[in-house]
Formats: structure tokens, C-alpha cells, sequence
């Protein structure tokens, strides 16, 4: 019966992760083209770059905001930050109380 659960458990887990996963999916789209949109709004408007308003530079920080947080969930979602790295870098190590008239 405990297997039976563990297998139903992780058959449930499967289909969540697969629908968060098309979810991302999906928002990274609405906000990839919400950002084109905004981007040609700007190029239109004739603005110089210092007068930029401020709701200008709130919607860019939200969109961007908005990416890190779909990507977040996606590596999340896809299980990218489960891999342990090797550590491949040389040990050093510190010997002390050397002398050069000891060498």
C-alpha cells in the first residue's frame, strides 16, 4: 500500500511540475511580447534618454523583475539548480613557519 502511495506521489509531483512548466512557459511569451510592445513604444516616442519617464523606467523594472522571477521558476520547474558541480580547482596548501635557511 506504502509503494502504491510513493508511485501515486510521484506521478502527481510529475503532472504538477509539467504544468508549471507550461505556465513559465506561457508567461515568459506574455512578457516577451508586452517588452517588444513597450520597446517599440519608446523608439516612437522621441524621448531622449535622460528625460525618460518615470513610468517608463517602472514598467521596464517590473518587466524585468517579472523575467528573473519566470526564469527563477523554470530552473526551478526543470530541476537546472539540482546538479552539484565538482569543485575541479587545485587544493593549495599553506605550509607556515617555512624559513629560506631551512630550504
Amino acid at each position: 500500500m506504502a509503494k502504491n502511495k510513493q508511485s501515486s506521489i510521484k506521478v502527481q509531483k510529475k503532472e504538477i511540475n509539467e504544468k508549471h512548466i507550461k505556465f513559465y512557459d506561457k508567461t515568459l511569451s506574455i512578457l516577451e511580447f508586452i517588452l517588444d510592445e513597450f520597446s517599440r513604444e519608446l523608439t516612437r516616442a522621441d524621448i531622449e534618454f535622460i528625460e525618460m519617464p518615470k513610468n517608463s523606467v517602472a514598467v521596464l523594472d517590473f518587466l524585468i523583475s517579472a523575467i528573473g522571477k519566470v526564469q527563477k521558476g523554470q530552473r526551478l520547474a526543470l530541476g537546472l539548480d539540482e546538479d552539484k558541480y565538482e569543485n575541479i580547482e587545485p587544493v593549495i596548501n599553506i605550509v607556515e613557519g617555512l624559513s629560506e635557511e631551512k630550504i
